[in-house]
């Protein structure tokens, strides 16, 4: 007899898409502008997708701003 194998697909890699959005006040200059990924702070060039917005306050200060991740 043989065991049964596992044919469940599994990433290697997570996809930045997928990682948490931090804080705003956590962003990197160029995540905040929209022109690097939150998530590894690669540059953006075409085909970033939007993932959603960073939230946060600094005093009456409103921090949020839209998160983009690379393809």
């Amino acid at each position: 007899m043989t065991a049964p194998v596992n044919i469940s697909p599994t990433p290697a890699t997570a996809r930045c898409q997928d990682k948490r959005i931090p804080p705003a006040a956590a962003l990197s200059w160029e995540a905040t502008a929209g022109r690097a990924c939150y998530a590894c702070g690669k540059a953006l060039t075409t085909g970033a997708v939007l993932v959603g917005r960073a939230t946060g306050r600094m005093g009456v200060h409103v921090l949020d701003t839209d998160a983009y991740a690379c393809p």
